[in-house]
C-alpha cells in the first residue's frame, strides 16, 4: 500500500494549526540523553541516524524485547526467525542475515550494557529492568566494529538507584496468559554498594492446535532476572556488576504449506516434527569506571553463555517423518574493552581497545524417516580491534569529525557429515581476516534550533564458514567478508519553543561481497554466497510534536530502493531478477500519546510494505509478505495511592487490535513455501505496585 500524499495532506495541516496555538511552556519536548558514541549526548547534538526509547517509551509502547521496536522505527525489520520464538532476524536499511546459523555473522550488532551479543540464535530474550533501547542506523564501524554494516541496537538497564524502593507487577491477557515481575533496590550499604535485584515470567497458552501432538503452537514459558551491584571503590572509581539470565521453553511456531502464498491464518496443522523451542542466555559483567580530570577510562569485561534448541518439521503435515530437522547449540563468549574517553581544549575523543574470544557448536540431524544425517559443525573465534574517534569543534557551530577502528580476526572451523547418501565428509580449515573501517562526519548548527550533518562511513562484516555445507568443497571454502560504504546527509531540528522535533536523513550504501543465504530446498542445506555489488538508497523521517501539554504526536517514515549492480551465481548475473530480502520499500508509524494526571493513553499504528525473504526468486514468490498493518493501543490508570503501601497503576493494553493476518517469515521446499504468521489480536490487563 503506497502512502497516499492526500490522506496525509490533512493530518499535517492539522497538526501545524495545532502547534501554532500559544500553550505553557511546559508543552516543551523533553531532552533526550543516548551513549551511542560511547559518551552521554543528547540526541539532537549526536550526528547520526538514532531512535532511542526511554523507560516510559518503552512501558507505553508495550516493548520488552527487541522485536517489539521495529514497529516504531524506520527502515527496520525484527521478525522471529522461521519455526521459533527465540532467534532473531534483524534488517536495517536492506542489511540482513536471515539464516541463526552458529556459523555465519549477523549484520546488526545487539549490545547489552556496551556487550556485544554475538549470535542471532537466542537473540530473542526478555530484559529484567530495561531502561533504554537505543537503535542506530546505518553502519557502526568505526566505534561498534565488525558486523555492523546494518546498525547497532543497544540495550541499556537500569543501575541500581542507591535508594530503598521496587515494583511489584501482575498481567492478564489473551490465551492464557499470566505474567509476574519484580524489581528491587537497596539502600546504600556502609557507604559504598547498592543493589537491584529484578525478575520477570510470563507463560501463555499456545495459539493453534497441533493435531499430530496433542499440544498447542506457540505456548510461552519465558523467565527473566538481573542482579546487579554498584560499588564505589574511591570518590572517582566505580565498579558495576552485573548478572543476567533468561530461559525460554516454548513450542514451535505453527507451519504453512502452501504452494503460493495464502495469508488466511488456518486454527491448526498436523506437524509432528513441531516439539520444542528453546533457548536460554546469561551473562556476567564488570564495568570499571576511573573519572579523572578530563579523561574517563572504562573497562567491561564480560563472559557469556548461550544455548538454543528447536525443532521444525517439513514433511508438510504427512503422517509419516519425511523431513524433521533439530539444531542443538553451545555457545559461550569472553571479551575484554578499554575506553579512554575525554577533553582536550576544542577536542572531544574516544579510544579503545577490545579483544573477543567466541566457541560455538552445533548439532544439526535431519531426519527423513527412514534415516536420520546427521551433521556436527563448530567454530572458534578470535577478535582484535583497536579503535579512536575524534571531534574538533572548529568552531562553535562547525564539529568535524573522524574515527577509525583496525581489526583482526581468526577463525577455526570443523564439519563432520557421517550420513551423506553421495559422499559423506568431514572437514578442519581456518582463515584470517581484517579491516581498516574509517568514518568522517562534518556536522554545523546552523542555528541554536536546526544543525545538519555529511557523513562517510565503511562497515565490515566478517568472512566465515558454511556449517550446513553440502559437500566438501563448500565446507572447506570459506566465504568473503562484506563491506559496506555509506553516504548520508541528515538534519535534526527542534521548532516552535522546543515542541516539535524533526530529523531526517538520507543515504546510500554501496555494498561489496554482499552474503546472500539461500535454502537449497529438499535437500535440507544451505549456502551461503557472496552477491557480489549492490546499492541501496533510502530516506528516514521522524516528527515528534507536543501538541499540548499532555498530548504528544510522532510520525516516522522509511523509504528504501535497493537494486544489485552485478550479482554472479553458478556462472550467470542474475542481478535483474534477483531480489532484495526483508527491504521493503515503504515503512511508517503514527503514534498518539497523551499523558494526563491521572490517565495515560497511547494508540499506534504501523505499516511495513510488500516484501521478500529470499532473494532466489522462486523461493521469494513462495514466502511472499505481503504489506500488513497493526494497530498497538493502551490505556492506564496511574498514581493510585493505597494506604501506605504506595502506589498503584492499572493496564488495559491490546496488540494487533484489527486482529491482522500476516506473515512474518517462512521456508521455501522444493515447490512449496512454509510460512509464519504474525502474533494475532493480544488483550491484556497489567496491575503494578511502586513502593
Amino acid at each position: 500500500m503506497p502512502v497516499n500524499k492526500r490522506q496525509w495532506l490533512p493530518a499535517v495541516t492539522a497538526l501545524a494549526a495545532a502547534l501554532a496555538v500559544p500553550v505553557a511552556h511546559s508543552a516543551a519536548l523533553e531532552e533526550i540523553i543516548v551513549t551511542a558514541q560511547k559518551r552521554e549526548q543528547n540526541l539532537q547534538n549526536t550526528p547520526i541516524a538514532i531512535s532511542a526509547f526511554d523507560a516510559a517509551a518503552l512501558e507505553q509502547q508495550g516493548i520488552s524485547d527487541i522485536e517489539d521496536v521495529s514497529q516504531y522505527v524506520p527502515n527496520v525489520q525484527i521478525v522471529e526467525s522461521p519455526a521459533g520464538s527465540t532467534g532473531a532476524t534483524i534488517a536495517i536499511r536492506g542489511s540482513v542475515t536471515i539464516n541463526p546459523a552458529v556459523t555465519w555473522e549477523p549484520t546488526v550488532g545487539i549490545y547489552m550494557d556496551g556487550v556485544f551479543i554475538a549470535k542471532n540464535a537466542g537473540g530473542i530474550f526478555d530484559v529484567a529492568e530495561l531502561d533504554r533501547v537505543e537503535v542506530l542506523r546505518g553502519p557502526q564501524g568505526s566505534l561498534y566494529g565488525k558486523n555492523t554494516v546494518g546498525g547497532a541496537i543497544n540495550l541499556i538497564t537500569r543501575k541500581p538507584s542507591g535508594e530503598f524502593g521496587g515494583r511489584v507487577q501482575a498481567g492478564f491477557g489473551s490465551y492464557g496468559e499470566r505474567k509476574a515481575a519484580f524489581s528491587i533496590d537497596s539502600p546504600v550499604i556502609a557507604d559504598i554498594a547498592s543493589f537491584n535485584l529484578a525478575f520477570s515470567k510470563k507463560t501463555r497458552d499456545g495459539l493453534d492446535d497441533n493435531t499430530a501432538t496433542g499440544e498447542k503452537f506457540k505456548e510461552l514459558d519465558n523467565e527473566a532476572g538481573r542482579l546487579s551491584a554498584l560499588v564505589k571503590l574511591r570518590e572517582n572509581v566505580e565498579l558495576q556488576y552485573s548478572y543476567d539470565w533468561s530461559d525460554v521453553d516454548n513450542t514451535p511456531s505453527m507451519g504453512v504449506m502452501t504452494a503460493a502464498p495464502d495469508y488466511r491464518r488456518p486454527k491448526s496443522a498436523h506437524m509432528d516434527g513441531a516439539i520444542y523451542d528453546r533457548s536460554s542466555t546469561d551473562g556476567h559483567s564488570v564495568h570499571l569506571n576511573w573519572e579523572l580530570p578530563e579523561l574517563t577510562i572504562k573497562s567491561i569485561t564480560a563472559y557469556r553463555e548461550m544455548s538454543f534448541d528447536d525443532t521444525v518439521d517439513l514433511d508438510g503435515g504427512s503422517p509419516f517423518y519425511q523431513f524433521h530437522t533439530e539444531r542443538h547449540i553451545e555457545q559461550d563468549q569472553l571479551s575484554q574493552e578499554f575506553q579512554f574517553i575525554g577533553s582536550a581544549g576544542k577536542l572531544d575523543y574516544v579510544a579503545g581497545i577490545f579483544y573477543f574470544d567466541e566457541s560455538a557448536a552445533a548439532v544439526n540431524p535431519y531426519d527423513l524417516g527412514f534415516a536420520t544425517v546427521r551433521n556436527f559443525y563448530s567454530v572458534d573465534a578470535r577478535s582484535y580491534a583497536l579503535y579512536g574517534h575524534l571531534d574538533w569543534h572548529v568552531t562553535e557551530r562547525l564539529t568535524l569529525s573522524g574515527g577509525l577502528r583496525w581489526t583482526e580476526e581468526e577463525k577455526d572451523f570443523q564439519m563432520n557429515h557421517p550420513d551423506d547418501f553421495v559422499q559423506p565428509f568431514a572437514v578442519e580449515s581456518s582463515d584470517k581476516w581484517s579491516n581498516f573501517s574509517p568514518s568522517l562526519v562534518a556536522s554545523y548548527a546552523f542555528s541554536e534550533q536546526t544543525s545538519g550533518y555529511a557523513k562517510l562511513a565503511l562497515g565490515w562484516k566478517s568472512g566465515g564458514f558454511n556449517g550446513e555445507s553440502e559437500n566438501l568443497v563448500v565446507a572447506q571454502t570459506p566465504y568473503d567478508e562484506e563491506e559496506v560504504t555509506s553516504f548520508e546527509l541528515g538534519v535534526k531540528s527542534r521548532l516552535l519553543d522546543e515542541r516539535l522535533q524533526i530529523n531526517a536523513a538520507v543515504f546510500q550504501n554501496e555494498i561489496e561481497g554482499l552474503q546472500l543465504s539461500e535454502f537449497l530446498g529438499a535437500s535440507g542445506y544451505s549456502q551461503i554466497t557472496n552477491a557480489g555489488e549492490a546499492t541501496v538508497t533510502g530516506l528516514e523521517l521522524e516528527v515528534l510534536a507536543a501538541i499540548s501539554e499532555t498530548l504528544r504526536l510522532n510520525i516516522n517514515y522509511g523509504y528504501l530502493d535497493p537494486e544489485y549492480d552485478m550479482f554472479v551465481s553458478y556462472g550467470t548475473d542474475i542481478k535483474d531478477v534477483a531480489k532484495f530480502p526483508y527491504a521493503p520499500e515503504n515503512t511508517y508509524s503514527i503514534g498518539l500519546e497523551y499523558n494526563g494526571e491521572r490517565v495515560s493513553a497511547r494508540l499506534d499504528y504501523s505499516y511495513t510494505d510488500d516484501h521478500d525473504l529470499y532473494h532466489e526468486p522462486a523461493s521469494a514468490a513462495l514466502t511472499a509478505v505481503e504489506g500488513y498493518a497493526l494497530v498497538n493501543a493502551r490505556v492506564s490508570w496511574n498514581n493510585i495511592d493505597v494506604s501506605e503501601l504506595g502506589q498503584l497503576k492499572v493496564a488495559l493494553w491490546a496488540k494487533n487490535l484489527t486482529d491482522e493476518e500476516y506473515y512474518i517469515n517462512g521456508i521455501p521446499f522444493g515447490t512449496v513455501g512454509f510460512n509464519y504468521f504474525g502474533n494475532p489480536r493480544m488483550l491484556g490487563l497489567d496491575v503494578s505496585l511502586e513502593f
